[in-house]
């Protein structure tokens, strides 16, 4: 790529994330109630289950076929199939339902959503995000997700409800104070990392504990360009871009505004603002991608999963750092051991960013909801769709732990998809302490005062996507480091004004005030 030459329009994700495994086959002990509201609720959910008052027995429900679409960073396996088949068996005594199981890889699955949808194409529940996949907000403003009212939820998902506590549910709302999906109980926390091979930082002795930003990196970067051939110092792709992070700054990765850290009055900071802050930074990254220290392909690259999993990248970045997240990220690095190297706060994030929503023109809501309520609290039916069938694609050590056997045919690495992840399986090298730290961590992590605030643009709908557009074309270009933003930023910004950016910033600003107003903030 030429310095200077624009990248015609990207397709920018954002990255979320958060991971896990799975839980056993123990169908009897009862939910926590609903007001349990801390470590004690998630603690007590890791071993919750359906309870027969969920649902009527099979005998009295007419038979439905569901279809779930969901993202998973690779083909599961040639033994979906009888995972599935295994799946709609146990379903079938349940709730006289069977489900047509459809993973979607990354880059794959918002087309395929929004063709589904536009051409209303049958589904029934699909993965749902705020801020990334299956865009919330966005997708409830199109009409495409059914509400799903407490009344709906307290008769076919009571159980999985009660593993929520109340204090977490107000992130499910939308901007019209109504709720449309069904939260995955996970981590709600993000604290980003990098996340780098262990090999090399044995090898070159890397002290973890003297990085605290992405400047810091690079002199392990220009260790590795000089002397491991072959090996990628710094991946990144479309949906792994990011480095960045203020520290003067309170603005998480997907939320709706940031402030500064020292602002009483949380004066949101504007996005020409959070661009200036970022001038160095672009300036360092764009001198790492001509030092060829990141991946030439970076701008274009849908899915940095697709080269992390050669095993060549040395340094990429963690959007969530969860508790036992190395192991996963193990899988995904070619079977290379990684450790997390923090670079931000960790800040409370909510519940919202991975959730199940119901399209709205679902011929069986009742029944997905169902489904639902098992995925969130059955453990055998999340263990099954999480690692396959016990002892073909996985053999279990003991009550906590589960060794997936390689090769085995199935193996979707996809736990945070699929439902409650206190119910889960720990995997080798996972501490025996991984939920109770997870919880902790939910608990300690920072509460912005952002928290909750979702913004409707409604009002600036044009503006909002004229400004989407002008992102697309310049800041994964800018965030990966391939074009000069001595030239490429002023343009960005040009752009963005031209776009509307001042009518729609005036939007937030003003509902952003009366959202403080109501917390009794200003």
């Amino acid at each position: 790529m030429r310095k200077g030459k624009r990248i015609p329009q990207y397709m920018l994700l954002l990255s979320m994330a958060a991971l896990a495994a799975c839980g056993d086959n123990n169908n009897n002990t009862a939910s926590p109630s609903a007001t349990d509201s801390g470590s004690a609720s998630a603690t007590a959910s890791a071993s919750g289950s359906a309870s027969a008052s969920a649902e009527p027995t099979s005998a009295e429900l007419p038979e439905a076929k569901l279809t779930f679409i969901y993202p998973v960073a690779a083909n599961p396996g040639p033994d979906q199939k009888l995972v599935n088949d295994e799946i709609n068996k146990y379903l079938k005594d349940k709730i006289n339902a069977t489900v047509d199981l459809k993973p979607l890889t990354f880059d794959e699955y918002e087309p395929k959503l929004n063709a589904m949808l536009a051409a209303g194409e049958n589904f029934d529940i699909a993965w749902s995000s705020k801020g990334w996949l299956g865009n919330y907000q966005p997708y409830i403003d199109k009409g495409a997700y059914l509400e799903l009212p407490d009344d709906m939820i307290a008769k076919y998902a009571p159980d999985a409800r009660a593993n929520i506590p109340d204090k977490f549910w107000p992130d499910m709302k939308a901007a019209d104070g109504k709720v449309y999906g069904f939260p995955i109980y996970q981590i709600a926390a993000k604290q980003k990392s990098l996340i780098i091979q262990k090999r090399f930082i044995d090898k070159y002795n890397l002290d973890v504990s003297t990085i605290h930003s992405y400047k810091d990196i690079e002199p392990f970067l220009k260790t590795l360009k000089e002397n491991e051939k072959g090996i990628v110092p710094l991946g990144l792709a479309q949906n792994s871009n990011g480095l960045f992070v203020d520290p003067n700054a309170v603005a998480p990765d997907g939320a709706s505004v940031g402030y500064k850290k020292d602002d009483s009055s949380y004066a949101m900071i504007g996005m020409i603002d959070s661009l200036e802050v970022k001038k160095d930074f672009y300036q360092t990254l764009h001198s790492w991608y001509q030092a060829g220290y990141i991946n030439k392909d970076a701008p274009v690259l849908q899915n940095i999963n697709d080269l992390k999993g050669k095993g060549n990248v040395a340094v990429s970045i963690e959007f969530t750092s969860k508790p036992g997240g190395e192991i996963g990220e193990k899988a995904i690095n070619g079977g290379n051991d990684v450790v997390y190297v923090p670079i931000s706060d960790s800040y409370f994030t909510g519940i919202a960013s991975a959730m199940h929503v119901i399209n709205k023109n679902s011929k069986n809501p009742e029944r997905a909801l169902m489904l639902i309520n098992l995925l969130n609290t059955d453990k055998y039916l999340y263990n099954l769709i999480c690692n396959g069938i016990e002892g073909k694609h996985y053999t279990k050590t003991d009550d906590k732990f589960i060794a997936p056997i390689e090769g085995s045919g199935y193996a979707p690495n996809g736990d945070w998809v699929f439902g409650n992840q206190f119910n889960a399986y720990l995997k080798p090298g996972m501490d025996p302490d991984t939920w109770e730290k997870t919880i902790q961590l939910n608990d300690s992590a920072i509460v912005p005062a952002s928290n909750g605030f979702s913004f409707n643009e409604e009002k600036v709908k044009a503006e909002g996507a004229n400004i989407n557009a002008v992102k697309n074309e310049y800041l994964t270009a800018l965030e990966t480091g391939a074009v000069d933003p001595g030239k490429m930023l002023p343009e960005f910004e040009n752009k963005l004004k031209a776009s509307g950016l001042e009518k729609y910033e005036a939007d937030v600003a003003g509902q952003w005030d009366a959202f403080l107003k109501g917390k009794g903030l200003r």
